[in-house]
């Protein structure tokens, strides 16, 4: 201990300034250590802490006993003064559990401080003579670098870690209020949250006591639910309020929370209108839908009526027209015969023959009374189209032998480029004075324009039907062409 007398005292002044810091320093992680809750051997790892500390306040009386060169710590206990050598053996014990602490938490780098503090014992200090000082530099320079960085670690762990004042910041941080009371209706804890949406309601903050808090929301809660309460808080600013039992630090509680369910509460309104909108829109479509049954209904009907007329009417015009004519034609009426047990075959059959076959049929059947049915043409290639030509062929040259006594039915069919076709059936019987359309003319014009043709019937003479159907995509532009179609038809079928 005498060499470190022979120290300057400037050195060993900062030696003392340095290392009473860095007891200091040691003493703050040792308080961090004991509340630290984490890894093995805690207790142990902790009087190892304090008795580093103890070590640093023994290196900073050895300073300062070398510079009043005394050689004992200036704390008189009663008469007795002592000495700082006998308190260095505090030193082997300190480095006792270093070295246990390195064997059981296996870190071999804490045997280097181990070492150090050995040195520090009054039998090596006696050992190393003159290198006392030396040893004292060491000592000092190696705990400063370990008392740092024990501290930084301290600093950073206790960011990361979590303790009552972190619990609280994050619950001050949470965007929902939250509020704890005792069963005494004091309040315990309430957020920052809460109290913001409290002072936007108007009411009191700073609850001492919290009796009728709960009322107060209910009456102004625009939808009450056991514990739930939805209130306005403002125009902008809508809460859901939820009271449940819980327990804070073993006490028991009730906690009420605020949930912001402002845009929960839009969300809803909107889907409440779009689905009031949807219910309206509904009910249109249902009623669309029945219309369009009706529609439908009625077109079948139609549909029924016009196969009715035109299966029966033509078949009992030409059992007329053979009556009229009083023939003798034993053949003839047998034919008719069986068109007439047909009809009831034919109003149910589904399979309807080609329009070919058709308007063949229809030439056959009326040579029984000797109308003479003249095809001149093709049909056109859409089979709608030539049907629906078929259909009104038979209703003309039906009407022709029924009204105007014909002996001859001309019945023409031109085509034309881009699907453009026309009709014109003609005849040879009594022209009328006027046309008077029943059910025959108007179910003719409702079949040509199904298929987007125009029909047109003229007294004459000759008594004519014509049906015109237009290039498909015909428009301003092909005025000239169908104008020319027009005329090409006169010129086959006679006349325009």
């Amino acid at each position: 201990m005498s060499h470190l007398f022979l120290m300057r005292a400037s050195t060993l002044m900062v030696v003392c300034g340095v290392s009473y810091l860095l007891a200091a320093g040691q003493t703050i992680h040792t308080c961090f250590a004991t509340v630290r809750r984490d890894g093995r051997l805690r207790w142990l790892r902790v009087w190892y802490e304090a008795m580093l500390a103890v070590h640093l306040l023994f290196v900073c009386a050895v300073s300062n006993s070398a510079m009043e060169n005394q050689g004992a710590i200036l704390l008189w206990l009663h008469p007795v003064l002592l000495g700082v050598e006998s308190l260095l053996w505090a030193n082997a014990l300190a480095a006792v559990l270093g070295a246990v602490c390195a064997a059981c938490l296996r870190r071999p780098w804490m045997l280097a401080e181990v070492a150090l503090l050995a040195c520090c014992t009054p039998p090596a200090i006696a050992a190393v003579g003159e290198g006392a000082s030396l040893l004292l530099i060491a000592d000092v320079s190696f705990f400063t670098a370990r008392v740092l960085a024990v501290l930084v670690l301290d600093e950073r762990k206790s960011r990361a870690s979590v303790t009552r004042l972190s619990l609280i910041d994050a619950l001050d941080a949470l965007p929902d209020g939250v509020m704890w009371m005792n069963q005494g209706c004091e309040v315990l804890f309430m957020n920052d949250a809460m109290r913001e949406v409290l002072k936007r309601m108007g009411l009191s903050t700073d609850l001492a006591d919290a009796h009728g808090l709960w009322q107060s929301l209910e009456g102004r809660a625009r939808e009450v639910a056991d514990d739930r309460l939805l209130v306005d808080v403002d125009s902008g600013m809508t809460c859901l309020f939820v009271r449940d039992r819980a327990r804070l630090r073993r006490t028991p509680c009730d906690r009420v929370m605020a949930l912001d369910v402002t845009e929960e509460v839009a969300t809803n309104a909107r889907l409440e209108s779009v689905n009031r909108l949807l219910e309206a829109a509904n009910e249109e479509l249902r009623a669309s839908m029945l219309q369009v049954r009706k529609v439908a209904e009625a077109e079948v009907l139609m549909r029924m009526r016009a196969r009715v007329h035109d299966t029966i009417g033509s078949r009992l015009s030409i059992l007329h027209r053979y009556l009229e004519d009083d023939r003798d034609d034993p053949e003839a009426l047998e034919r008719i015969t069986g068109l007439l047990n047909g009809i009831v075959d034919d109003l149910a059959e589904k399979d309807l023959p080609s329009a070919r076959a058709g308007l063949e049929s229809i030439r056959s059947a009326f040579s029984l009374v000797g109308v003479e049915v003249r095809l001149v043409g093709e049909l056109p290639e859409d089979e709608a189209v030539a049907r629906a030509f078929v259909e009104i062929a038979l209703e003309a040259v039906t009407n022709a032998a029924k009204h105007a006594q014909a002996r001859r039915v001309d019945v023409r069919i031109c085509r034309g480029p881009g699907g453009a076709a026309s009709l014109a059936v003609t005849n040879d019987g009594c022209v009328p004075e006027g046309i008077v359309e029943g059910t025959g003319i108007p179910g003719m014009r409702r079949v040509a324009a199904a298929v987007g043709a125009t029909l047109a019937v003229s007294v004459g003479p000759p008594f004519s039907v014509e049906v015109t159907l237009l290039p498909s995509g015909a428009g301003a532009g092909s005025v000239g062409q169908d104008a020319a179609f027009a005329i090409e038809t006169k010129d086959e079928g006679g006349r325009a």
